[in-house]
């Protein structure tokens, strides 16, 4: 896609395309990833298998995300998240979600496939 939107200043060309980066590939995925991660959560604690929640988190966003991908970017929003202070909690008993989820991992059985 070509723009044709004459600028004033080569700072201001490189400025504008920088922007437009922000809105595609990687960024625009992490992006909707960060945006759609309370949701997520939420239904992560009430045991929704993750390949459903990558379906529809695909759906939605029209991303082409597999499982692996999607456990990768969860971990890295939950880690992001706790070092920011802003772990997600449990809307009815104040629980960290991410405790909730790490002490079920060891149960981990037909949740995931």
């Amino acid at each position: 896609m070509t723009n044709l939107v004459s600028h004033t200043s080569p700072l201001d060309a490189l400025t504008h395309a920088l922007g437009e980066q922000l809105s595609k590939g990687k960024n625009k995925l992490e992006q909707d990833f960060r945006e759609a991660y309370p949701i997520l959560e939420e239904h992560i604690a009430r045991k929704m298998r993750k390949k459903v929640l990558v379906d529809q988190f695909n759906a939605a966003y029209k991303h082409e995300l597999n499982l692996i991908q999607f456990r990768k970017l969860l971990k890295e929003e939950r880690a992001r998240r706790h070092a920011d202070g802003d772990a997600t909690r449990c809307q009815s008993c104040g629980q960290l979600l991410v405790e909730a989820e790490e002490n079920t991992a060891a149960e981990t059985t037909e949740e995931d496939a």
